[in-house]
């Protein structure tokens, strides 16, 4: 993710949480750095010595460089602030922007409605690792407001050990040779079929960061609506995950379909990140523990019937029973061993995935905190009211799409590559993925 990293597609991560209510900036300035000392990467940047990679400030200190933190007002035609991307050669991996109208940064005592943005290098962290330094920072911030003595709480989260970021999982260990074979299997899929982008269309300029970066979308499903998304997974007899993914199958070739220019014979290709942690990594800090796994399908087997979103069912059920996940992180193993270096594999031009999907799953459901109606109270002053997340997208990877869970309803973000599509266009998709 380091090497991929490039001007006009920085590998960032998005996650924004919307608060309501009375926010104390300084407090939550003060909760950040405290937090920061458990979640060493996310206050680290990188060295380079001798083509190996380093992070600095990890090894025997506790505390990084202090992110930047910017206030600024959100613009009502857009539902994430503009950013530049993260050099994580320059600075520290994790960028904090507060939104709220009043931008004045003599006042730190702020009303209504306030979005947090994290911007985070997803070399640092994945969503997974992201979201349980938020559910500190939060738990922090509320007991600096005296919310347990208001509540007779007990807030304090689980400790995270910074010592195991040193030892994370080997791909190689404890592998039965079956899941071995399968795993070549799909890697050699992963190279050999050819995957079209959702349209031929390149940006003329890989250097330059679009002005509207990053370009992201999000719609909040209604209570009915989710319970359609829920029961119609149920009566075709698959998961959440697996109807979001067929969706996003059909969405992509109706688009396809109605914009393409040229019709070629090809697979699209979902890349799915796949969490790879265990319950021994439950005291891990933010980091990044993903891998991933490639659904490839041939356009014109791609039909809204019982056999596709079967077929799509059981690959998924493939991959969980035979650790799959892993296939990915072994293949680039071999492959750096033998090339020596990712550079090579890192073609702007290529197409290895027309979009990402994943699924976040539920968030926040633990924080030992007063909950109200499935929604976070920080403190009685203070509301957790929304929560919307986005990974980053590649220079020939048009879309990425999220979905989570917050107080029972599900949200839907479409990180796009506005290189290539409109906002309406990008729109359009995110209504048929639903």
């Amino acid at each position: 993710m380091l090497v991929d990293d490039q001007p006009a597609y920085p590998m960032s991560c998005f996650f924004k949480i919307t608060l309501q209510g009375q926010f104390d900036v300084a407090l939550f300035t003060s909760a950040l750095e405290e937090t920061l000392p458990n979640h060493p990467l996310l206050a680290s940047s990188v060295t380079e010595t001798k083509g190996k990679y380093y992070w600095h400030n990890m090894h025997g200190q506790r505390t990084g460089i202090m992110p930047v933190i910017a206030r600024q007002s959100l613009d009502a035609e857009r539902q994430y602030p503009t950013a530049k991307g993260i050099d994580l050669f320059r600075e520290p991996a994790m960028k904090v922007t507060i939104c709220n109208e009043n931008t004045d940064p003599a006042e730190v005592s702020i009303t209504g409605q306030t979005d947090i943005i994290f911007e985070t290098h997803h070399s640092a962290s994945d969503a997974a690792g992201t979201a349980r330094f938020i559910e500190d920072i939060l738990c922090n911030y509320a007991q600096k407001t005296g919310v347990a003595n208001i509540h007779g709480a007990n807030i304090q989260r689980a400790p995270v050990n910074p010592d195991l970021l040193a030892r994370r999982s080997n791909p190689w260990q404890r592998r039965r040779i079956i899941e071995l074979l399968f795993g070549c299997f799909r890697a050699w899929k992963f190279l050999m079929n050819r995957i079209l982008p959702l349209t031929p269309k390149k940006t003329s300029d890989l250097q330059k960061l679009p002005a509207e970066y990053p370009a992201i979308l999000c719609r909040n499903l209604t209570e009915a609506e989710t319970q359609n998304v829920q029961q119609k997974a149920k009566q075709l007899g698959i998961t959440i995950n697996d109807l979001f993914l067929c969706s996003a199958f059909l969405a992509m070739k109706k688009w396809q379909e109605q914009h393409a220019a040229d019709k070629r014979e090809g697979h699209l290709r979902i890349a799915v990140p796949v969490n790879l942690r265990t319950p021994a990594d439950e005291q891990m800090p933010a980091a990044n523990i993903v891998s991933m796994t490639f659904l490839d399908r041939k356009v014109e087997k791609i039909q809204a019937t019982q056999e596709f979103y079967q077929g799509v069912h059981k690959e998924i059920q493939h991959i969980k029973r035979y650790n799959l996940g892993w296939s990915f992180i072994r293949s680039l193993t071999i492959y750096r061993r033998v090339v020596g270096n990712f550079r090579k594999m890192m073609h702007p031009d290529r197409c290895w995935a027309t979009a990402t999907v994943t699924n976040l799953g539920r968030l926040f459901d633990d924080v030992p905190l007063p909950k109200r109606e499935g929604r976070v109270q920080i403190n009685d002053s203070l509301e957790l009211i929304g929560v919307t997340g986005s990974p980053p997208v590649r220079s020939s990877t048009a879309i990425g799409i999220s979905v989570l869970t917050y107080a029972d309803y599900m949200t839907i973000s479409i990180h796009y590559d506005s290189a290539i599509l409109t906002r309406c266009e990008a729109q359009s998709i995110l209504d048929d993925a639903i």
